[in-house]
């Protein structure tokens, strides 16, 4: 149509993942993981100059078995946040590029 203008958009979804792209996505998450539980444990040990406490014991206080699970859960986070980003980077088709109508 005439007056309209056009602009170059992203659309689309990702098509799906191969078989063997999903294993190596959970494989990695499998590495990332196991990384991510010693870097926080070495972390926890060097900061507090402990071994990180066990949760359930009773003995130990709330604060500490609330700022290990803390610490641990931010740590595996970020460790499951930077696997899914780089799968869906890597692994994922790229989007669809359309021309769009103004």
């Amino acid at each position: 149509m005439a007056g309209r203008t056009t602009r170059t958009g992203v659309t689309g979804k990702a098509g799906p993942m191969s078989l063997t792209n999903k294993l190596t996505v959970a494989a990695l998450g499998a590495v990332a993981t196991y990384a991510a539980q010693k870097g926080v444990h070495g972390l926890w040990t060097r900061v507090v100059g402990e071994e990180p406490p066990d949760p359930h014991d009773p003995e130990v206080h709330t604060s500490v078995a609330v700022a290990w699970f803390v610490a641990s859960g931010i740590g595996l986070a970020v460790a499951q946040l930077l696997v899914n980003r780089f799968a869906s980077q890597r692994y994922q088709a790229p989007p669809k590029r359309v021309k769009v109508m103004l």
